[in-house]
């Protein structure tokens, strides 16, 4: 049966708005282009990067813990900024580390790295990518009273080493991403390298902090695939929360064939899971890397959120350079509503 004249257009019209509407992300947002966090000075640990955001509100103030590397882009502590209005962020501690890279023969001897924070019973609690001399990495776990002074737990040891040969993270473990649910289970997103010779997320439990069960039986639990004309070479540097019984993640993606932004293109993806191991990814990224000349023209990852203003603002990693050089942070903000 034909349709009226006009009721073709009212139909197509529909059918647009509603494609259109289905490739959205989870939440838009808008790019700042301001660097909102920035390197430190020459000689300085955080000289050439300052990035990894993961920020708490603590009384009046908002608190970012972040990573720091040095002149030798290889060294790396954690550094505390902290702010009033979340966009400009005074450095503490005299602009030196509030957590140091182990002493030598360590597991964290030349790294601390990639802080994931969260507050409860009482005191902060960080897990952290660890990394020695001979850049094996691994995950830590430090503990603070005021988010300023950190004590290695487990002995000093790591809490989450490589897993079994033949697993996708039988070389290393890294970049944590920890969020506490209801029940008080601490859950833990990190990268694993293994067999495939690239990041995949993995993802473990425990009610310690210390001792720490594999999911999904080892395997990963988000891996590579096509979101959009985004074609994802690895996945990697997760951010993770909790909105009312699901989980949702922003997880950094590298996109292995597309050049249209820059030799490096990449961006930052969305995806929602009931359990932490089964996630479901938006139809199209969140954010991808700017065009030559912009703050994130090589790099746009490694994010974190909080909610303010009635907005979601992301903190996230911005690269500038070739081979990105100077690593910051930058800021986007959910249109209002969203």
């Amino acid at each position: 049966m034909r349709l009226p004249a006009l009721v073709q257009p009212i139909l197509l019209a529909s059918v647009f708005c509603s494609a259109t509407y289905a490739e959205r992300p989870y939440r838009v947002f808008e790019k700042t282009n301001t660097v909102v966090l920035d390197v430190g000075g020459r000689g300085k640990f955080d000289s050439t990067q300052a990035k990894y955001p993961s920020i708490l509100r603590v009384g009046e103030s908002w608190w970012m813990w972040y990573n720091g590397r040095t002149d030798d882009r290889f060294t790396g502590s954690i550094g505390l900024a902290t702010s009033k209005d979340g966009v400009r962020w005074e450095k503490q501690n005299n602009g030196t580390p509030v957590f140091k890279h182990g002493k030598p023969g360590t597991f964290d001897s030349t790294k601390v790295d990639h802080p994931t924070v969260l507050r409860f019973g009482g005191k902060f609690h960080m897990w952290y990518t660890a990394g020695d001399a001979a850049s094996r990495y691994t995950i830590g776990y430090a503990t603070s009273d005021d988010g300023k002074q950190w004590e290695r737990q487990n002995g000093g040891r790591p809490v989450l080493g490589a897993g079994k040969k033949g697993q996708f993270d039988d070389q290393v473990v890294l970049h944590p991403a920890v969020a506490r649910d209801q029940r008080g289970l601490l859950h833990l997103w990190y990268n694993g390298v293994g067999p495939q010779k690239s990041f995949r997320v993995g993802h473990a439990t425990s009610r310690d902090g210390i001792h720490w069960t594999r999911s999904n039986q080892g395997q990963p639990v988000l891996n590579p695939s096509r979101v959009g004309s985004f074609d994802e070479g690895y996945v990697y540097n997760v951010f993770v929360m909790t909105e009312g019984d699901k989980f949702h993640m922003w997880y950094s993606a590298w996109a292995k064939n597309d050049r249209t932004t820059g030799p490096n293109h990449n961006g930052i993806v969305h995806a929602v899971s009931q359990d932490g191991d089964h996630w479901v990814k938006d139809p199209v990224p969140t954010l991808t890397n700017g065009p030559s000349g912009s703050i994130d023209e090589y790099a746009c990852f490694a994010c974190y959120l909080v909610r303010r203003d009635r907005r979601w603002w992301m903190y996230y990693s911005t690269a500038v350079g070739k081979g990105g050089r100077f690593y910051r942070v930058s800021l986007a903000k959910s249109r209002r509503g969203e």
